[in-house]
């Protein structure tokens, strides 16, 4: 027995790789026995002790609902079967559909959606510029682009970045202030920093309406009302200039519209912002007073939940003022850009969208769409309704998830009316049942990755597929090559030769391919950081070289340069008849640890750590309502009703309910959130 054990450890190979169970790409180990993954180990000891997900990787890889062939579906979108065809019919078809399309209608009318998939966007935003649609757009109309739209209008486009650092801890930092990031569950890597910092004596303050994990270590806690972010941020700044806590010098070197933030924070006095957002006047002044004194001090921000609602951008700008005012802007222990990315090829061709006619969205929202480079989603329902500024017949979606976006059923109405839809998955979602073809992804570890920093958290390397694929999965990367040559642009695509791809991907870096086979653990690419106040050698990225209190972009289209706060359109105080019908506030969107959005929830062991969707509703309100934990309520809205358990819970702010989000058929959130009342 023990000469058998000895000869099947002999046959065993460890290879490298990297787990993409989140938005993070996380180091791992794999060992493979007889051409079968057996076991995976995570090289991060944070990881490994945090979160659960990359222990279930193996479970995804060789779950048996994977999809393994190309699929064609017969009979109607949504209630129809699939049936089996070579990869040679598939993107035949896809091409002689696309191709008809672009001939009758123009290429315009056709979208190219990429959802979770993270390493081959670039690639696919060049497929649908070399196409000749300027139809290009990501999930991120919903999730990081408002935080980053913010940052980059105030403080310049290389500063985009400034729009979440809710994972990182600075060791001088002596205060944080995390706005509406729960950490534990949105960063697990990142707790144990956390918590020893908080160990070590940092002051922490936290921005929430649920009184999560972190924001019950807090010093102070402001359980604000959801959506009211930005008169929280105005009532802060408010107390930091009248108590002039404020750095004087560089507000009146570095910024351009001071006088008006001033102001405009006046009208903001604590009894006023204590009315609108339900914090104590009390604790928002000893927070403010905190926040700028215990220097140097961080904000980490998260990047979405801030900019869920109607006015979004603005309380976004409001709350990255905080660092810049009070003297936390690019010093250690502060709100620093921490380092330069790696330099690489930039292969998307969004430089070719000027000779494109205008992506949708464009009239609507034309500074996103030119600072962001993507055509906008949310209003992909309503152009296909209308058919300005012109038809739109056909979409490909890789990762498709209509769940994903507000008023879903208004969406997925919409999208069925299309002449033609082509979708890439793991498995079957609610995207791939409006899909006529689909075609199957391989996973992480079947496929090559071009592992950069910052996603790679510090090292570049060449991931080579550690496992055959599964059936006749192919990876994004092949589908989107091989596609291009059967539309006759393989020319644009290295001929379908994925590895001079990387090549002219990486050649600004100096590493090339055969050094990162030479070190299949990665390169550490440890970029020096910027110096201290860089700004003073190089000033910001915006027309007047500063911080932009008031932004002169927003100003040249028509829009209030300050940072102004405005009600959610659908509020208590805005629509007071509606409430009197719709009483309860909905939130949405916080993390639950096993999962990533929509995904894994088919896996076994991570389905045990959180079995079902709840709606989270405080005692004050279940009450009357004879609620109690473990009762299935209706949750409704002017859009939709869901039926949900409650879970009857003081965490949550009195008169405000939280369902989780990406429950996708079972308790979709997003078929009550409204999709037309959408940030200018």
């Amino acid at each position: 027995m023990k000469d058998v054990k000895n000869n099947r450890e002999a046959q065993e190979v460890v290879k490298y790789g990297i787990c993409q169970m989140c938005h993070d790409s996380c180091q791992t180990k794999i060992h493979i026995r007889q051409g079968r993954a057996v076991k995976i180990d995570m090289v991060d000891q944070d990881v490994v002790d945090t979160c659960p997900r990359w222990k279930a990787q193996l479970d995804f890889v060789y779950h048996p609902d994977r999809l393994k062939y190309p699929l064609r579906r017969v009979g109607e979108r949504g209630a129809g079967s699939f049936v089996r065809i070579s990869w040679d019919e598939a993107l035949d078809t896809v091409a002689s559909k696309f191709q008809k399309i672009k001939t009758e209608y123009g290429a315009e009318s056709v979208v190219f959606w990429i959802s979770y998939t993270k390493d081959p966007r670039p690639c696919f935003h060049r497929l649908t510029h070399a196409f000749g649609s300027p139809n290009y757009c990501t999930e991120s109309s919903n999730c990081f682009s408002a935080t980053w739209l913010a940052a980059a209008l105030t403080y310049g486009e290389d500063y985009g970045g400034l729009a979440g650092q809710s994972a990182s801890i600075d060791p001088a930092s002596r205060c944080k202030m995390i706005w509406s990031s729960s950490v534990k569950n949105s960063i697990p890597w990142r707790w144990k920093a956390h918590l020893e910092a908080r160990r070590k004596g940092l002051k922490l303050i936290v921005v929430d309406p649920r009184r999560n994990t972190i924001a019950s270590m807090a010093d102070i806690h402001l359980q604000l009302r959801p959506g009211t972010d930005g008169a929280l941020a105005l009532g802060m700044i408010n107390v930091i200039i009248n108590e002039q806590l404020y750095d004087k010098e560089f507000v009146e070197r570095w910024t351009v519209g001071f006088d008006g933030l001033k102001k405009l924070a006046g009208e903001y006095p604590l009894d006023r912002v204590e009315r609108i957002t339900r914090v104590p006047a009390d604790k928002i002044r000893a927070a403010a007073v905190l926040y700028a004194t215990q220097k140097p001090a961080q904000i980490g921000m998260s990047a979405c939940a801030t900019t869920h609602s109607s006015n979004g951008v603005q309380s976004h700008r409001a709350i990255i003022l905080l660092p810049a005012l009070t003297g936390n802007f690019e010093v250690p222990g502060g709100n620093r850009w921490p380092t330069d990315p790696l330099p690489t090829n930039d292969i998307s061709l969004h430089e070719r969208v000027e000779n494109l006619p205008p992506g949708l969205g464009t009239d609507r929202f034309p500074i996103w769409t030119k600072l962001y480079k993507e055509m906008k989603s949310n209003v992909l329902a309503d152009r296909i309704e209308s058919g300005t500024p012109y038809p739109i017949k056909a979409l490909f979606g890789a990762g498709l998830n209509p769940m994903h976006f507000p008023n879903t059923n208004h969406l997925v109405e919409n999208l069925k009316k299309l002449d033609f839809i082509v979708v890439t998955e793991y498995f079957h979602t609610p995207g791939t049942q409006l899909a006529d073809i689909v075609l199957p992804v391989s996973s992480w570890l079947e496929r090559p990755i071009l592992a950069m920093p910052p996603r790679t958290r510090g090292f570049a390397s060449l991931i080579e597929p550690a496992i055959e694929p599964i059936g006749e999965s192919w990876s994004e990367w092949k589908i989107m090559f091989e596609l291009a040559k059967k539309l006759g642009i393989g020319d644009e695509f290295w001929d379908g030769d994925i590895e001079k791809c990387f090549s002219h991907i990486l050649e600004p870096s100096g590493v090339t391919l055969k050094d990162l086979r030479e070190n299949p653990e990665g390169i550490p690419f440890t970029m020096p950081p910027r110096p201290a106040k860089y700004y003073e050698k190089a000033g910001f990225q915006t027309p007047s070289g500063k911080v932009e209190i008031a932004s002169s972009i927003l100003a040249q289209h028509g829009y209030e340069p300050l940072p102004v706060y405005e009600e959610p359109m659908e509020s208590p105080l805005s629509r007071p008849g509606l409430a009197a019908s719709f009483p309860l506030i909905l939130t949405s969107g916080a993390r639950q640890l096993p999962y990533t959005h929509s995904q894994f929830r088919n896996i076994p062991q991570l389905r045990k750590m959180v079995p079902e969707p709840l709606v989270e509703i405080h005692p004050y309100d279940a009450r009357p309502r004879d609620i109690k934990s473990g009762d299935v309520v209706i949750v409704s809205s002017p859009r939709g009703r869901m039926k949900i358990k409650a879970d009857v819970t003081d965490i949550i702010l009195p008169g405000v309910v939280m369902i989780p989000h990406q429950w996708s058929g079972e308790a979709n959130v997003n078929i009550l959130v409204d999709d037309q009342n959408l940030d200018p």
